[in-house]
């Protein structure tokens, strides 16, 4: 049976005697920024991901901070990356989400996504969400937790900038690092680009070759400001935004979470307002395959879906990927059926 291995960064809080529940709905208690690292082996087969074991880097104390488990996952990452010559997409997960949930759905993008023919890696970055059903009270614990995990997201970025800086030209893996967030993770994205700006207003560095933010629970107007995520496309060659106007959870989110009119159900609020670089696709026609009842997480368990992130990581231009065509009043594309 196929395996995959999923890497993470995490500002969880460990629970060293868990198995597989190695992290927990709480934050790190050494700091909301504090970060740990490692991987998740799974079994792949027709019936989705099994997990079977996840491995946490070992950290050690020095006069300048705790040092390891970054270095080992980069170096890791680095190696599977050169000697498989294979993409990875850094994936951050939204609203409700168990630690193992996060892994899974990595673990499903590593399953379905093919670039060049290849699957990609995937590094999951997982923040504190609850992961417990609780009708308004989790959201509003996931929105404040969703805020305070910007830093740890900013951490990981620099920690990644230094990292490729120091590598020497001949550890150059000559592969490509993507980025996609889902849901409130969009809301972390866009706290972990302020902090890092807070940090160094010249930090954002061309990192990622594609950016793709799916069903976003972001403001509509998150592209006309630099305190939300206009800055955003500095970070890669493009940013694709896959939205849905069927979208109940985020309908819910708009209605009765008093939240302005969400990204990812229409779209951004003026259209002349945002930067070239960025890509609508309007998912409607695809949204109930992977989520029948909410039409949210349709970035997962969807063929249509699979089959479009595979060609935006290929680096198609957005008129030569197949099953979509452009609705010119609106200046978007759409998705035309699930495969």
């Amino acid at each position: 049976m196929a395996q995959v291995r999923v890497f993470f960064a995490t500002n969880r809080n460990y629970q060293a005697g868990n198995k597989l529940q190695a992290f927990g709905p709480r934050f790190n208690p050494d700091g909301v920024a504090a970060l740990r690292f490692g991987y998740a082996d799974f079994e792949a087969g027709a019936g989705g991901p099994k997990l079977t074991g996840v491995t946490v880097y070992a950290e050690r104390k020095t006069a300048t901070g705790i040092k390891g488990g970054s270095e080992r996952f980069l170096e890791d990452l680095r190696r599977l990356m050169s000697g498989e010559k294979s993409d990875t997409l850094v994936f951050i997960h939204g609203f409700n989400v168990s630690f193992t949930g996060a892994l899974e759905a990595g673990a499903r993008l590593a399953q379905d996504v093919r670039v060049n023919g290849a699957p990609v890696n995937i590094v999951v970055f997982s923040w504190p969400s609850d992961g417990q059903a609780v009708p308004l009270m989790s959201y509003y614990s996931d929105r404040e937790d969703a805020r305070a995990s910007g830093p740890a997201l900013a951490r990981t970025y620099l920690k990644l900038c230094d990292y490729l800086e120091e590598l020497n030209q001949q550890a150059y893996c000559e592969r490509r690092l993507h980025l996609l967030a889902h849901s409130m993770g969009c809301y972390v994205l866009r706290q972990g680009l302020q902090a890092a700006l807070a940090k160094d207003p010249k930090a954002l560095t061309r990192v990622f070759h594609e950016i793709m933010l799916a069903a976003p629970d972001e403001d509509d107007d998150a592209f006309e400001t630099d305190t939300k995520l206009r800055l955003l496309p500095r970070l890669g060659r493009q940013v694709t935004v896959y939205f849905n106007p069927d979208d109940r959870a985020l309908l819910v989110s708009d209605k009765t979470k008093s939240n302005p009119d969400r990204l990812g159900s229409d779209g951004p609020r003026l259209i002349d307002l945002i930067p070239k670089k960025i890509v609508l696709v309007d998912c409607r026609h695809v949204g109930g395959r992977g989520d029948p009842l909410a039409r949210h997480s349709y970035y997962v368990r969807s063929p249509a879906m699979a089959a479009d992130i595979g060609a935006v990581l290929n680096g198609a231009e957005p008129d030569a990927i197949g099953n979509r065509e452009y609705v010119t009043t609106k200046r978007f594309w759409r998705l035309i059926q699930e495969l």
